[in-house]
């Protein structure tokens, strides 16, 4: 016979807003490192001058009011007196071979963090503190206002979706994948779409303004006919890529001038071999790489993408679904403070560049420490968790912590967000899905416009962090599967 079951038979108090802390370990351990190695060094035009970015550290949680230093100051007292809750960010340059401290800047500090000064304290303590030792941290105080960061839902990235759409009256067969790198987010497309000229496949991808030939880009990328064809193993898609290819068969350089034409139109002609090497770098596909030695990966990746849509075409296939919760991940407090911090870093370096090269035309000693200005990432970080105003021109990412009772303060930290138009219907995206069960509340959305659009992680569900792939690819090809 079974006994009654609590709420606390199967709920941890610890994984009520547990994840988002987590999360906001992970910024301080790798996430704002990670940043600073994406740049390595700065590059400064000034004669035999070099500057290296080494290792950032994170201080103790302080203010530093009217100029007297900083000062250590608890939660209770920033709320009380309006102050920001934040810590020192100290960033080691390497200034011509010698490193030097210096303060880039405050980051705000999560309530019960790593870095918190509650963090360890006893019940007791937490009481003479201030605090109530039921409440579990997981937001940030901003100006004397507790903030919290809304849970962004968005599409899996670095992963393909193949759909059919109906685009103007005509059925579109588009495969599309999110390729993300180092905070740039790359949308490229291969569809299938009856034309009278230039084939049936297509790329599209940011840097060239119209969708190009699938084969030419393929052949620009340095894949042959025969590896091209090498790539689709039913014969009715190898003779769809025939079709393809005799209407315009160009070799690897003439594909790769076609390429510069597009993407440097109406440049001079020694620009567009440039723009070309830019786009296929830096535009498509960017999470396999960006050098020329990725070129052939980029080719692989997109044949497979097309591979899915012929797949599709032929019903080989069923086409994926976008709703599926299997397809969607979950950006948490890190990795919005990460993207936060990576636009607010590349602001300050490009100041710290100007101020150094302007030091240098005045003919004064060039040195870093006056030429870092520590308000600038501050504010430019203080400023986006006081308003909610986020980079990509999002709003309501941050938002004022719901107090009401306990209840509405979890449920709050728990709120996830979708990306998508308020002011469009999108039926599907808002009804329920079979995958909710036991991760979304069925129940808690609001009404009107955000209708399934803003959502809750129901009481029992976890999020999981990412993991490290290349463990277990190395296990199962250790197994005998072939990629």
């Amino acid at each position: 016979m079974l006994g009654s079951l609590r709420l606390s038979d199967f709920v941890s108090w610890n994984d009520l807003v547990g994840f988002q802390l987590e999360s906001y370990n992970w910024l301080l351990k790798h996430g704002i490192q990670e940043v600073i190695e994406e740049k390595k060094e700065l590059e400064i035009d000034i004669p035999d001058y070099t500057l290296e970015l080494g290792k950032i550290t994170i201080g103790r949680p302080s203010v530093n009011e009217s100029g007297q230093g900083s000062e250590t100051r608890y939660p209770f007292e920033c709320r009380l007196r309006s102050l920001t809750y934040a810590a020192p960010l100290n960033l080691e340059f390497i200034e011509c071979g010698k490193p030097v401290e210096v303060e880039l800047g405050q980051l705000p500090v999560m309530l019960h963090s790593d870095i918190c000064l509650l963090k360890g304290m006893s019940e007791n303590e937490l009481i003479h503190h201030g605090e109530d030792p039921l409440d579990r941290g997981g937001y940030f105080i901003i100006n004397g206002t507790e903030r919290t960061l809304i849970i962004v839902e968005d599409l899996a990235p670095n992963r393909i979706v193949t759909t059919r759409e109906n685009i103007t009256g005509k059925e579109v067969i588009i495969a599309k994948v999110f390729s993300v790198r180092q905070g740039f987010r790359s949308r490229v497309t291969v569809e299938k779409r009856e034309t009278r000229k230039n084939g049936t496949l297509f790329v599209a991808f940011p840097g060239i303004p119209k969708r190009i030939p699938l084969h030419i880009l393929i052949k620009a990328l340095g894949l042959s006919d025969e590896e091209i064809l090498s790539m689709f193993p039913d014969e009715q898609m190898k003779m769809e890529i025939q079709a393809n290819m005799a209407i315009k068969n160009l070799d690897k350089q003439e594909a790769f001038d076609y390429l510069g034409r597009r993407a440097g139109a109406g440049h001079a002609k020694q620009y567009q071999a440039t723009r070309a090497n830019q786009v296929v770098n830096n535009f498509l596909l960017p999470h396999i790489g960006n050098t020329e030695t990725d070129r052939r990966a980029k080719a692989i990746y997109l044949c497979v993408m097309a591979r899915k849509v012929l797949e599709l075409d032929l019903d080989l296939r069923e086409q994926d679904d976008k709703d599926h919760y299997s397809n969607k991940r979950l950006r948490l407090s890190g990795d919005l403070m990460q993207e936060l911090f990576r636009v607010s870093f590349n602001k300050i370096a490009r100041d710290i560049k100007y101020q150094l090269e302007k030091q240098n035309a005045r003919h004064r000693v060039v040195n870093i420490k006056t030429a870092v200005r520590s308000n600038n990432l501050s504010e430019s970080i203080s400023y986006a968790l006081a308003t909610g105003n986020w980079t990509g021109g999002r709003s309501g990412v941050s938002q004022v912590l719901d107090r009401t009772n306990y209840l509405s303060f979890v449920s709050h930290q728990r709120r996830i967000s979708s990306l998508l138009s308020r002011s469009h219907p999108h039926f599907e995206a808002r009804d329920l899905h079979a995958t909710h069960w036991g991760r979304i509340c069925p129940n808690e959305t609001p009404e009107g416009q955000n209708c399934g659009l803003v959502k809750n992680l129901s009481v029992g569900s976890i999020v999981t962090s990412e993991g490290n792939e290349t463990p277990v690819e190395k296990y199962i090809g250790e197994l005998g599967l072939k990629k």
